[in-house]
């Protein structure tokens, strides 16, 4: 009987040890960080404007530049597989990075719109993180 009134408080110990270890980690921050001066503008533009997706006209290029621009100094913006938060996000960008958008648009139900990028990969971004660049 003794040997077992040991055992049990050293399980509980290594138990509490390896949750400890391995317990889920909160992902993200409870309150966003302050946007530095530095991310108003992103670096590689001198005058940015907001995105606007405007749909592909039948017969002309649409094909434009763009740059993303989160408003965080070191913000990133995904590139999904397609138009909207429930596709699969397979590439970063980071803030500042050059875009070419090849105007095709999809709104989403929440009200967001998706831009459809071809360089530097082909997929999908939210047209809110975007600004336009002068070719």
């Amino acid at each position: 009987m003794k040997k077992w009134s040991l055992l049990l408080p050293l399980a509980l110990i290594l138990t509490a040890c390896n949750w400890a270890l391995y317990a889920p980690q909160p992902i993200g921050v409870t309150e966003a960080p302050a946007p530095t001066a530095a991310a108003a503008t992103p670096p590689v533009l001198s005058s940015p404007t907001p995105f606007e997706g405007r749909a592909a006209t039948q017969g002309q290029n649409t094909t434009r530049q763009a740059v993303v621009c989160t408003g965080w100094a070191q913000g990133a913006l995904n590139v999904r597989a397609c138009p909207g938060v429930q596709c699969w996000a397979f590439f970063v960008l980071a803030e500042g990075r050059k875009v070419v958008v090849d105007g095709k648009t999809s709104q989403a139900e929440d009200g967001a719109t998706w831009a459809h990028i071809v360089q530097p990969v082909d997929g999908w971004v939210n047209g809110k993180y975007l600004c336009e660049t002068a070719k």
